[in-house]
């Protein structure tokens, strides 16, 4: 698990939002990868591939994955 991740979501989303300061209000859409989401994706991998023991860093390793370029896609579909 990561040892980056010691404030919660919501007090990083705070800051981010209260950085960027825009002329007009509007939800910021940018997604913080929590130890919380890649543990549930991996859980899904996990069942997915017939809950077969021995493979929780390799699933963790595919969900982190996964879940960071569904955030680059996301990223690269609000700036069109």
């Amino acid at each position: 698990m990561s040892k980056h991740m010691t404030r919660s979501k919501a007090a990083q989303m705070s800051d981010m939002q209260k950085s960027h300061k825009a002329p007009h209000q509007r939800q910021v859409a940018t997604a913080i990868l929590t130890d919380e989401d890649i543990s549930s994706r991996a859980y899904g991998i996990y069942v997915k591939n017939g809950c077969n023991e021995g493979q929780s860093e390799k699933n963790w390793l595919q969900a982190e994955q996964e879940l960071k370029n569904r955030e680059e896609w996301l990223e690269a579909n609000e700036k069109k």
